[in-house]
């Protein structure tokens, strides 16, 4: 298979990835595809420079992170017209988790969907964040305290009973 036809079914095999990705960091549909799209056209624009098509998975991933990551600058320098009350929560499915991560700071919830969500291991997961993997295992577990402590404080532990 040549480079474009490598490239094009890399693509179709890691865009609902790069998408969820994508998500973990913006919580934006519309910017969510933004960057997915931004990062594809950035790899195809930068394909002859990849030596080996065997991370271009990873590749694609590493550049939806940094057109997210892109977005959030853009996004601190813009000045909000309205607030959302602190109170606001999320009522789909009852998802208290998903509110409890997305909580999160970057460092440790980017790891933990990627664990936990995408299934990488954590040499993926630092290969493409580019940390160590004792580092990824850290903030994983970390990451999982954290959400513990707040499971138990708002009482919804029920595993220790």
């Amino acid at each position: 298979m040549d480079r474009e036809g490598h490239f094009l079914e890399t693509v179709r095999k890691t865009r609902d990835r790069m998408y969820r990705v994508a998500m973990s960091y913006l919580q934006a549909e519309a910017d969510a595809e933004d960057a997915v799209s931004a990062a594809i056209e950035s790899a195809w624009n930068h394909l002859g420079q990849i030596r080996n098509p065997d991370v271009l998975g990873s590749y694609l991933v590493r550049c939806v992170i940094n057109s997210a990551k892109n977005e959030l600058r853009r996004r601190k320098r813009l000045v909000p017209l309205e607030t959302v009350p602190e109170n606001l929560t999320v009522e789909k499915n009852g998802d208290r988790l998903f509110e409890y991560i997305c909580g999160l700071e970057d460092k440790y919830r980017i790891p933990l969907i990627l664990k936990m969500q995408e299934r990488m291991t954590e040499q993926e997961i630092a290969s493409v964040l580019r940390i160590p993997r004792g580092t990824v295992s850290s903030r994983i577990k970390h990451a999982l305290k954290i959400l513990k402590d707040q499971m138990t404080k708002e009482g919804l532990n029920h595993a220790e009973e």
